[in-house]
């Protein structure tokens, strides 16, 4: 519910870039000269690049190339103050996805609320917010609807649960706006951004990826394009519906042991470890679980992320919580082999996998566990 226009459209600022060599953005803020000072702060692939020019009667100047387009901000120093660490400075700033462009800025005394000009990646950018401002404006709205009901109507839970409900299909109403604007628009810069911005946990990389193929080459090939494609793809790999990537780890006694050993039966692959004080509260379910469905084709296959280190205290654990199940793990801590395949950045986490080797399932604890076992053997 507190969701605002600027959160969720701070990747909806870019368009085409113009087919020219290079950028050249000309300012004029009123008529402040020395010691004021333009600075020019450009994500170009992974890294900062600063550049900077003292103003002269209002006037800056900034000229370079980018690859394609990239986030950048325009900063305007009025002074020549130095920033004390620990104190709040008011910033003035603007920023933008820079292209090779002719831009311009032109304000009366701040950069913040000049006028751009010159930039078609603003111009799209623009479009888009136009479109979607409707749509979050729903959002505010039930946002002003909860600020300004009475205490007691805030704790009516019939209430908070309409309030839910209808943020849900606004929500939904923004993702499908932002889907429908990428498909209709291939070739435009400002698809790859509204596009990444739908890819919030839980997406579905199988059917982002048909959308990304459609975008343009070029801008599939452009460094964000690149990194929309790898995060799709980083996704895709453990999605429920997917093979599952094979591994080979060592148990407790050095033995090799492959997921693929457990092709024909449903496996859970557990990634915990013997530090971890959630992995070991969920152990007695996973206890309980094993046990009743074992003798029906059910197995569990543990991996450690403990370090060499701690071997004994992962032995230990596996002892005290009672795992009968088999116990892999490369002592590597977050380093492990498998958990990096897996895209694993917190645990307890686990996956699912069928007879056929597919994923049907990952982060089931408790009693999501239970039911979903329990469905899958029922009457077997």
């Amino acid at each position: 519910m507190k969701k605002t226009i600027l959160a969720i459209l701070v990747a909806t600022a870019a368009m085409n870039a113009s087919a020219q060599n290079g950028y050249t953005i000309k300012g004029q803020i009123g008529k402040l000269g020395k010691p004021a000072k333009a600075f020019l702060l450009i994500k170009m692939e992974g890294k900062e690049q600063l550049d900077s020019v003292a103003l002269v009667n209002g006037s800056f100047t900034f000229k370079g190339s980018v690859p394609s387009p990239m986030e950048a901000t325009i900063r305007l120093k009025h002074d020549n103050l130095i920033d004390t660490p620990g104190k709040r400075i008011k910033v003035d700033g603007v920023g933008l996805i820079l292209g090779n462009e002719n831009i311009t800025i032109t304000g009366k005394d701040s950069v913040k609320t000049a006028i751009i000009k010159g930039s078609n990646l603003t111009d799209e950018s623009r479009h888009v917010d136009d479109l979607l401002r409707p749509i979050y404006a729903k959002l505010q709205g039930l946002n002003k609807e909860y600020a300004d009901a009475p205490e007691a109507k805030k704790q009516d839970n019939t209430f908070i649960l309409d309030l839910e409900k209808r943020a849900r299909a606004i929500e939904k109403e923004i993702f499908d706006a932002k889907i429908g604007y990428a498909k209709q628009h291939p070739d435009k810069y400002m698809s790859l951004m509204a596009l990444n911005s739908t890819l919030a946990p839980g997406f579905d990389a199988i059917e982002m990826e048909k959308i990304f193929l459609n975008i343009s080459p070029e801008l599939r090939n452009s460094y964000f394009g690149k990194q929309v494609a790898e995060r799709i793809a980083t996704f895709k790999k453990t999605q429920e519906g997917v093979a599952a990537q094979d591994f080979t780890q060592p148990d407790v006694d050095g033995k090799p042991i492959k997921l693929s050993d457990y092709r024909g039966k449903y496996v859970l692959i557990d990634f915990w470890a013997s530090w971890c004080a959630p992995c070991r509260r969920e152990n007695p379910n996973l206890v309980k679980v094993y046990e009743q469905y074992k003798s029906k084709g059910f197995e569990i296959l543990g991996v450690s992320l403990d370090k060499a280190a701690d071997k004994t205290k992962w032995i230990k654990a596996i002892a005290d919580d009672h795992l009968t199940w088999k116990q892999v793990g490369d002592l590597k801590g977050w380093e492990n082999e498998a958990a990096q395949a897996y895209e694993v950045k917190a645990i307890p986490m686990n996956f699912l996998i069928d007879p056929t080797g597919k994923i049907i399932a990952k982060e089931l604890r408790g009693v999501a566990l239970e039911s979903k076992i329990k469905e899958i053997f029922q009457g077997k």
